[in-house]
Formats: C-alpha cells, sequence, structure tokens
C-alpha cells in the first residue's frame, strides 16, 4: 500500500467498524524508534523547512520525517527549525 520509503511502510492495516456499521481500515500506530545514534548534524538556514533540510542532507524532501525522528521535541515538527543556527542529528537510514 505505501512505497518502501514512507514511514507507514511495513505497518499493518488494521479495521474497525463505526457506528453506523461501516468498516473503517486505518494505519497501525507508528512509534518512533529510540536510541538511534547520531551519525551527521546539519545547521537550520534562514527560512528552513523539513523539508528542505531533508532535501538538502539526505536528497529527499518527502523524507523529512527521518529528521523529525532524529530529533524528538514535544513540540511539533515545525519547530526544529524555528532557530537558525540550530544544528539537527541526522541518523542512518535502516535498510529494507
Amino acid at each position: 500500500m505505501f512505497n518502501k520509503f514512507s514511514r507507514y511502510h511495513n505497518l499493518p492495516i488494521k479495521s474497525l467498524t463505526d457506528a453506523a456499521g461501516r468498516e473503517v481500515a486505518y494505519v497501525a500506530r507508528r512509534i518512533i524508534p529510540q536510541g538511534k545514534v547520531p551519525i551527521a548534524q546539519v545547521k537550520v538556514q534562514p527560512g528552513d523547512r523539513l523539508d528542505l533540510v531533508a532535501h538538502r542532507s539526505i536528497g529527499a524532501a518527502d523524507q523529512f520525517w527521518r529528521v523529525g525522528d532524529a530529533n524528538p521535541t514535544p513540540n511539533e515538527l515545525p519547530s526544529l527549525t524555528a532557530m537558525t543556527g540550530r544544528r539537527l542529528n541526522l541518523t542512518l537510514i535502516d535498510p529494507e
């Protein structure tokens, strides 16, 4: 269902029956991997967004979620690029 580079790849598809009796499919919850050792850092530039950081450092803007996974924050992902000059961790991409 999802391509191999998606954060949802390999997650099970579950279903539930709603109050009207309809079966609704959904992707199981994704747990963010913990304990990965950073292999590099990238510096946030003025005007950066996570997709721009991912494009510059990983080579694919749609892999922004990998930068987010490597930099857990109690706030939303956009806060990672709110401060110019901040250093963001990068981790190895797991082979599938």
